[in-house]
């Protein structure tokens, strides 16, 4: 009677650890199949325990793979607060900028200081993974004094595998980052994979008057307002950029904000306007090959560029910024960093671009010179910090005429008329071009 109930029992457990086999055979066949399905994307355990789903190709590509962990971090800001006057959010438009730009602005307290006057900081801990010299060519407004070296940087921090920070225009690195670099390092004008530890508040160099770009790059939450990624292929980070006051320190969240410049929701700014079929949002000159057109100049990769999105700091407003203002037949400001691209504001932005489709035919709207004034009407300086900005027409004067058409869910034809009202402009001429996304 004990045999039968012992050999009862062992086929009890033989029955029970095949059920446990088939199941776990039957979640890591569902495991493979989901990553299959979704590409690179699969998940990964953070440091709290919880499952993080992050683009892992993505990853490798921007931290070399010098990284651990997963999932999102605190953060600080990359410059000390006190040293800040104020902060620019994502998605102006400016110059070369043609479409929303992917990073925030800090500024220092006097626009006009001497290069490495105020401190870059590690915004938490971390490995910087990516140094990139920006060359000799600065940034540095004319007005400052400038020193022998002009070298500027590029500095891309991983704090996990899948959360990331960068700064850029750095004019020095730090000493200790500098000890750091592996032997024979030298700055060369190209990217380059480093591992160096740092930790959130250690200084890691320093910038003067001018801006510091910073961003914030989370792996697990991709952008959803591109209709079309892959013409951003050339900066991979772009489709991951993250809302930076989502993860800011609760202890310095509220100074850092008290920084921002922009007050309409999002706070930080937007990049990423396109809707499928409609005309608000970026759009690529057809054979230009997306953001970093192979066929472009690297100086003016930007030139096959055109957006019509909501300004940056005041979103009740349109702007149109376009990459060959002056193959058009305007006369752009051009110089070395604009390169014959324009913006400006959208007079009466009706129909609204956000629900012109195809079946809205051909549309046209003025453009004018913009201004940001305070709320008392006093024209903005650009280098204070205030609440409460308003876009405004610099002048009364019409400086152009802008004609546009879906052709499809993903064509669009476009010309400008530099100088002329909506009145004189009644059809596309041979000047006029096809964009795609």
């Amino acid at each position: 009677m004990l045999k039968k109930n012992q050999n009862g029992f062992t086929h009890l457990l033989l029955f029970l650890l095949l059920l446990i086999v088939i199941s776990v055979i039957g979640f890591t066949g569902y495991r493979v199949f989901s990553g299959k399905k979704g590409g690179p994307t699969l998940p990964s355990l953070s440091a709290t325990g919880q499952t993080v789903v992050y683009d892992k190709k993505a990853s490798m590509q921007l931290t070399n793979g010098k990284c651990s962990g997963a999932g999102s971090v605190n953060i600080g800001p990359p410059m000390p607060i006190d040293q800040t006057s104020f902060i620019l959010p994502y998605g102006v438009v400016v110059g070369g900028h043609v479409t929303p730009i992917d990073h925030q602005y800090y500024n220092g307290l006097n626009p006009h200081a001497l290069r490495d006057t105020y401190d870059v900081i590690a915004p938490a801990n971390g490995t910087i993974v990516d140094i990139e010299h920006r060359g000799t060519k600065t940034n540095t407004p004319p007005h400052t004094v400038d020193v022998p070296s002009s070298d500027e940087y590029r500095l891309v921090m991983a704090h996990t595998c899948s959360f990331l920070t960068y700064v850029d225009l750095v004019t020095s690195l730090s000493d200790q980052v500098k000890s750091k670099l592996p032997a024979g390092w030298q700055p060369n004008g190209n990217s380059s994979g480093v591992d160096i530890p740092i930790t959130k508040g250690e200084v890691i160099g320093h910038i003067g008057g001018q801006t510091l770009d910073f961003a914030v790059w989370d792996l697990s939450k991709p952008l959803k307002g591109f209709v079309n990624a892959t013409d951003y292929s050339a900066e991979g980070w772009k489709q991951f950029t993250a809302p930076t006051s989502e993860y800011l320190d609760p202890s310095i969240k509220t100074q850092v904000l008290a920084k921002y410049i922009r007050s309409a929701a999002p706070i930080d700014g937007k990049i990423d306007y396109d809707i499928d079929g409609k005309l608000i949002g970026n759009w690529f000159q057809m054979g230009t090959g997306g953001y970093h057109a192979s066929s472009n100049t690297v100086q003016n990769y930007w030139a096959g560029h055109l957006s019509l999105a909501p300004d940056a700091i005041d979103p009740s407003v349109y702007i149109a910024s376009i990459g060959n203002y002056d193959s058009y037949g305007g006369s752009s400001n051009v110089n070395s960093y604009s390169g014959g691209a324009e913006q400006f504001m959208i007079k009466d932005a009706s129909p609204d671009p956000a629900d012109v489709g195809q079946s809205n035919g051909l549309v046209r709207y003025e453009l004018l010179q913009k201004q940001y004034v305070l709320p008392s009407g006093q024209v903005w300086d650009n280098a204070s910090l205030t609440n409460g900005l308003k876009a405004v027409p610099s002048n009364d004067q019409v400086t152009g005429t802008i004609l546009a058409q879906l052709t499809g869910a993903r064509t669009l034809k476009f010309e400008v008329f530099p100088s002329k009202t909506i009145t004189q402009v009644s059809g596309f001429d041979r000047n006029a071009k096809i964009y795609t996304r």
